[in-house]
């Protein structure tokens, strides 16, 4: 038996914006903004005597699942929780990632050199990380190195989300050069 919760976003949104952030990972006028974006797409246009769900929908389900991982989220959850099938989160999921995906290039963009965006980078590096890395701006996330064993001091710290003692690296990653 399927209930739907999405219901109780419309009124997160005016109450409680702190739990329509919980559950969506974005706040509510950040999903309208991406709402009026994508809404436009033809991949929300069917001409199946099937309709799909409103897009706002799709994008609360999209959001739920992206924002979540691992044991925290299964699409049997999101399914429970929009009131929905297992099939309609995944097909919502879908529509929702390539109407985003077309918009890539909209929305992923690398500041000219001599912009004030740039500038403001640079700034930024050159007041607080080491000189070596001053020609550039750009820093990824890295992975975890699995741990022969747990450490002896504070082992417990070392213990991460996958149930494995391991270090996590981060590596700054400069590809954009200032000159």
């Amino acid at each position: 038996m399927k209930a739907s919760q999405l219901i109780l976003l419309d009124h997160f949104v005016d109450h409680h914006p702190g739990l329509f952030r919980k559950k969506l990972r974005v706040d509510p006028d950040i999903f309208d903004v991406i709402l009026d974006q994508i809404s436009d797409h033809p991949i929300f246009s069917s001409a199946s005597h099937n309709h799909q769900l409103p897009i706002a929908i799709q994008l609360a389900i999209f959001l739920n699942c992206a924002g979540h991982y691992g044991n925290a989220i299964s699409p049997e959850d999101v399914a429970q929780w929009a009131g929905v099938s297992v099939g309609s989160v995944i097909n919502c999921t879908n529509h929702v990632m390539v109407a985003v995906l077309d918009q890539h290039d909209d929305f992923i963009q690398f500041p000219a050199l001599d912009s004030q965006d740039a500038e403001n980078a640079r700034s930024y590096v050159e007041a607080h990380v080491c000189p070596e890395w001053w020609n550039g701006f750009l820093a990824a996330d890295g992975s975890a190195f699995g741990l022969y064993a747990k450490p002896g001091l504070h082992g417990e710290t070392f213990f991460d989300r996958k149930s494995n003692y391991s270090l996590n690296c981060q590596v700054n990653h400069f590809c954009i050069f200032f000159r």
